[in-house]
């Protein structure tokens, strides 16, 4: 979306955000407003900017947390009696529930990540392995450097893997909106960090043997390691502590190794439709680069080797 009318930006980044007002500042009160909504993953992304300094009153801001990265100029956040500015590279967390003002000069250009509530609040009740018994918050301040720098990485390439047409679905789509959610919980802090960090007891052999095989009879559908901790019954941290313990890696490296073997054993049997891409969003890796470094190290020779390998046994046949 472009336009000039300010009554036209605010109903459409509503429907994408929440209800709120926003005032043109200054003597000029024009706007050159730009929304760009993209959708790679269950967290839709959100490039915005208004042109001219404004003024938003979010009011309770609910239903989503807000992930907001400025590119360009600067803003100021106010949340509960707390605020917080933030400049060019750097993003900001704003909590759902929260009575909410935003304050952008005229060369502010956000992209931002919306993310539901439900999922990001079902997570940390996962990691911590009960209820919440209230609603999560995050500290209003900027990212530190280093979440900052793989928050930007991450959010980098999704872009350019939405505009080159890279349609994320299944495991691919599951595993990248678990990662980017379990990076915030465990990198900004909020009220539930200090037990999400506590250590955690390691469960019993047997729950270990269960979640392995849960994993390699479910590699192929869009699980992750949160949910297959849900399905035991036990929290995401003891889950880590018991694979720690008893089988010296972690679930999540368990599961990408059982995903590897899948994919190893879908391009050894591949015919003329199969490709290392499609193959590879299938069992769960969604940055193609990473899958191909993974697969080497797994089996001696990149994806595309196998692939050779398997056309030419295929045709033999």
């Amino acid at each position: 979306m472009r336009t000039r009318d300010i009554d036209v930006a605010v109903d459409a980044v509503s429907r994408v955000y929440c209800t709120h007002k926003a005032e043109v500042i200054g003597p000029a009160r024009t706007i050159d407003a730009r929304l760009d909504v993209m959708h790679p993953t269950m967290q839709p992304l959100v490039g915005l900017a208004y042109g001219a300094p404004v003024e938003i009153k979010a009011e309770s801001f609910s239903g989503l947390f807000l992930m907001q990265r400025c590119v360009r100029g600067s803003a100021l956040a106010m949340q509960q009696g707390h605020s917080a500015e933030w400049r060019q590279g750097q993003t900001i967390p704003l909590s759902a529930g929260l009575d909410t003002r935003l304050s952008f000069d005229g060369n502010y250009v956000q992209k931002s990540v919306r993310l539901d509530v439900d999922k990001l609040e079902a997570l940390c009740s996962r990691w911590l392995g009960r209820p919440l018994e209230q609603p999560l918050r995050f500290a209003l301040r900027p990212f530190s450097a280093d979440l900052e720098r793989v928050w930007h990485r991450t959010l980098s390439y999704v872009w350019s893997a939405d505009d080159g047409g890279l349609q994320l679905a299944g495991a691919a789509r599951d595993s990248l909106d678990e990662y980017l959610l379990t990076l915030l919980l465990h990198q900004h802090a909020h009220n539930y960090s200090d037990e999400i960090s506590a250590p955690a007891p390691g469960p019993i052999p047997g729950v270990v043997r269960r979640a392995e095989r849960y994993m390699i009879d479910h590699a192929g559908d869009p699980i992750t390691v949160s949910k297959v901790a849900a399905e035991l019954g036990v929290s995401v941290r003891s889950l880590q502590a018991g694979f720690r313990q008893w089988r010296s890696t972690t679930p999540h490296l368990f599961l990408r190794q059982t995903r590897l073997q899948l994919a190893h054993d879908a391009l050894r049997r591949s015919d003329g439709e199969t490709d290392v891409t499609s193959v590879a969003i299938r069992y769960g890796f969604s940055h193609l680069g990473r899958f191909s470094a993974y697969y080497t190290s797994a089996f001696g020779e990149p994806p595309s080797a196998t692939l050779r390998l398997g056309r030419s046994t295929t045709r033999q046949k």
